[in-house]
This record gives C-alpha cells, structure tokens and sequence, in this order.
C-alpha cells in the first residue's frame, strides 16, 4: 500500500510540476538569414530584450537561433521579436512546431517598385544576399543600422512574391503601401 501511496504521489507531483512550467522549453528557429558575428549580436540582443526568453544563441553556420522561453507566450513573444527584427524561419517549441501570424501581401498586387521596411541588412553580406534573390531587378537600401528599406524594382512585380522570397532565404520586413 505505501508503495502504491508513493508511485500515485509522485505521478501527481510530476503532472503538476509540468502544468505549471507551461509549455516552457527549448525554442529552435530554422532558417534565418544569419551571416556573420554582426548578424548572431542582433538576434542575441533582440532576444535580450523579451520577457521570459534566456539563453538565446545564433549560429551562422546552422543559421539556426535558439532559446528558452519560460512558457509559450514567451516562445511566441520571442519568434515574434526574430520576426519584427527583420529575421525570418520556422519554430519549433520543445520539437513541436510554432506558429504566428505574419502580415503578408495579397496575391496579385503588382507594382514596378516595392518597398520592404524593417528587413534585416546588417552588413554587406546581407546586401548582397538580398541583391542575389533579385538578380533581374534593381535592389537599393535605404537607412542604417541592422534594419533597413529594401527598394526592389523591375516591371510588374508581384508584391507577395517579392515577400515570399525573402522569408525563403530568412529575412522579413513589412511592405510599404
């Protein structure tokens, strides 16, 4: 009987103790355009800044961002940050996937010039990653720091696919209307 008082109150402790973390654990971000010791400060400083979110590493290499978040509004609140921050991938929370809403342009806008706000250009390695997605159109940047305004311009661009685009090589920005 005191073992089975002993197995059934350990059973308890263990749901309990992993309801209250939440959903808290690791967060791994797939994908985001990370080139360089610049870029890996940027992802680790926009990190800093989250509430509930520790540990946050980059690897240029992987370019794979990770982190732990205390619960999983603290992962969203973080992914959401890499997002705003201009960086784009998929998250994974304790291995399951993540997901959150992005902004994106509707299907079938089209216009000779689009402008991308808030994408992450730190460096010139990073111009020239944005410049090789648009081979056939003219790229320029406007302002400083580590986010930036990507000007794309060709004729009769799809405004969603130029959006598309950057997310499939990790960056992300906000198209100007």
């Amino acid at each position: 009987m005191h073992k089975f008082l002993a197995v059934t109150l350990a059973g308890i402790t263990a749901a309990v103790l992993s309801a209250a973390q939440g959903g808290s654990g690791a967060v791994e971000v797939k994908g985001p355009h990370i080139c360089c010791k610049q870029c890996v400060n940027v992802v680790t400083k926009i990190l800093s800044k989250v509430d509930g979110v520790s540990d946050g590493k980059a690897d240029a290499k992987s370019k794979t961002v990770t982190f732990t978040a205390k619960d999983e509004g603290a992962a969203k609140a973080g992914f959401k940050a890499l997002i705003e921050g201009g960086f784009f991938g998929t998250a994974t929370l304790a291995g399951k996937e993540m997901k959150i809403d992005v902004a994106t342009p509707k299907k079938g806008e089209k216009a000779d010039v689009v402008t991308v706000k808030d994408v992450h250009v730190c460096c010139g390695q990073c111009e020239n990653a944005v410049k090789g997605i648009f081979k056939d159109s003219k790229v320029s940047f406007e302002g400083s720091g580590a986010q930036r305004t990507v000007k794309v311009e060709g004729k009769g661009l799809e405004t969603a696919d130029v959006i598309e685009s950057l997310h499939k090589t990790g960056f992300h920005g906000k198209v100007e209307k």
